[in-house]
């Protein structure tokens, strides 16, 4: 949370002047703590995910995919 750092003046607003402001008292709350996994899972889990991601980057671009790319850029050069 951000302090103010310079002293308050007769004319500051105060939070309720502010008619679009929100209040969200939940997020005043302390947070309980993340669960952490175990080492060996998080990196058997980071494995995995490269493995796949990597297939999947090796994919090539699908032809309408790559028509649709040059459409727009061609719409942004004449523009």
């Amino acid at each position: 949370m951000q302090q103010r750092l310079d002293p308050p003046d007769d004319s500051a607003r105060t939070e309720d002047e502010f008619p679009n402001s929100e209040r969200h008292p939940e997020l005043d709350v302390a947070q309980p703590a993340v669960p952490r996994l175990p080492g060996f899972a998080a990196q058997l889990i980071g494995q995995r995910m490269r493995a796949m991601y990597d297939n999947i980057a090796q994919e090539p671009v699908p032809d309408d995919l790559l028509d649709l790319v040059r459409q727009l850029e061609s719409k942004e050069q004449s523009t």
